[in-house]
């Protein structure tokens, strides 16, 4: 008797027909061992989200096959959800953004004179206090179109293109930002925000960012408002601590910072 290995998760991705037809059959039913080298292994090069939407896919289309999706796989997906679950998180985002990017528009950015900078106490990644809360995720897209997430002050490429999922706790207007060293914030454009967890896009589809002839540190800056956002320009002096009108906790703002490297001095 077969079960999964490394191998058989291989074959499966490539949609060879006799390990299909074989593992359609043999996961019909329960089997502890499968489970357990599921609960363990993502299988090669595969998120678990993945995983669970090629065992799903294994299942038979007439309905009086059903079995496989209600006993077997369910609890294959349970020992999935509980063994793994900050790979599953970040499997949805890059799920997300992989199913938009062909509709990816790129952001253009506009450069004025520099100014000093003297938003560098905030550490970003959640809002605070405010009539609407954000998270924000960002993921780079390399030349090949590959997905990767990254952490806060993460290194990327100057041939990276990056694309952002948020989660906001209810409908609203956001307002993105983009800052090098030494200059100030330069906004990129002005996008709905939906509750829920979501790419951030606007008509044309889902918004990249170009760090095209980038280098060092560079900041995203996303200002969110439960309804219309303030100026541009009320934003970007609040973001340089020069605007008293406007106060923080009547928006959500977060920072998320990158280092930008030449692709050419890739090691």
């Amino acid at each position: 008797m077969r079960h999964l290995d490394d191998g058989a998760m291989l074959a499966l991705a490539h949609r060879d027909a006799e390990t299909v037809r074989y593992f359609a059959e043999h996961l019909a039913h329960p089997c502890d061992t499968c489970e357990a080298f599921l609960a363990a292994h993502a299988g090669p090069g595969l998120l678990d989200g993945q995983v669970d939407a090629l065992l799903l896919g294994l299942a038979p289309r007439a309905a009086a096959e059903a079995p496989l999706d209600e006993v077997g796989l369910a609890r294959v997906r349970r020992a999935l959800h509980t063994q793994r679950p900050g790979l599953r998180r970040w499997g949805l985002v890059a799920g997300g953004l992989a199913a938009c990017v062909l509709a990816l528009v790129l952001l253009p950015r506009m450069r004025v004179a520099s100014s000093e900078d003297s938003s560098a106490n905030w550490t970003g990644q959640k809002g605070g206090a405010a009539r609407i809360a954000l998270e924000l995720s960002v993921v780079a897209r390399d030349q090949s179109g590959g997905l990767r997430r990254l952490d806060p002050s993460g290194p990327v490429l100057d041939s990276d293109v990056l694309l952002l999922r948020y989660h906001a706790t209810e409908a609203g207007t956001a307002l993105l930002f983009e800052q090098r060293e030494g200059e100030r914030p330069e906004l990129l454009g002005e996008f709905p925000l939906v509750a829920g967890t979501h790419d951030l896009q606007g008509p044309q589809g889902l918004a990249g960012v170009s760090l095209a002839g980038e280098t060092g540190p560079v900041t995203l800056w996303l200002v969110g408002s439960a309804g219309r956002p303030p100026p541009a320009e009320a934003v970007r002096e609040l973001l340089e601590g020069e605007n008293p009108a406007w106060e923080r906790s009547e928006l959500a703002i977060i920072r998320f910072d990158v280092r930008v490297r030449s692709g050419q001095n890739r090691p």
